[in-house]
């Protein structure tokens, strides 16, 4: 996977980010623009599975998190929409800039201990999620257990009662983490 539109077979354009949020809530697709046909089918078949999967898995029912299975899987998925995201605002969304400023260069390493990891790469104040775990990384951020991650992800674990019981670990250059939380915070605004 890669970004742009080289190579693509077939290719959809949004006026807004309102009209691609249409087209994952409400299946109403954007303009058409290269191969009509291939984007119609496209959409009508594995768009639409796969979308109503996502939604499953990164909004799901208690009965569904009843299942370790599933639970691991949504919690592996929310963990890597939270990376992505992350640098997502710290490039594009103002407030989260502001705290892309103030994060020195280097990788850092966030993760659910061998379960999974991502490295939060800063160059120049930009950040990139690289889905991998970093070989040296600056700072590093990692949860514990899977069921830790869960509940700080839907608040209700307390980040600072388990950082002091020693199931968040963090280490290195801890202003970077101290950054990445705030942006953090604003992932809950987009996602939420």
């Amino acid at each position: 996977m890669s970004e742009g539109s080289y190579g693509c077979t077939c290719k959809m354009s949004f006026s807004s980010p309102e009209k691609f949020n249409a087209l994952i809530d409400d299946s109403k697709p954007g303009m058409p623009t290269k191969n009509v046909p291939q984007v119609l089918s496209f959409l009508l078949g594995p768009f639409t599975k796969l979308t109503d999967r996502l939604v499953k898995l990164l909004k799901p029912s208690e009965a569904d998190l009843k299942n370790r299975a599933f639970f691991e899987e949504s919690t592996i998925l929310t963990f890597y929409t939270i990376a992505g995201a992350i640098s997502a605002l710290a490039n594009s969304d103002s407030v989260s800039q502001q705290s892309a400023l103030y994060t020195v260069d280097g990788d850092v390493s966030i993760g659910i201990t061998d379960v999974c990891y991502a490295t939060l790469r800063v160059r120049n104040h930009s950040f990139q999620t690289i889905k991998e775990k970093p070989d040296t990384p600056r700072a590093i951020m990692e949860f514990k257990t899977i069921d830790l991650a869960y509940g700080l992800f839907t608040g209700t674990a307390s980040t600072m009662a388990e950082l002091c019981a020693g199931n968040i670990y963090m280490s290195g250059m801890i202003s970077m983490v101290d950054n990445i939380n705030r942006i953090l915070d604003r992932v809950a605004v987009y996602l939420g």
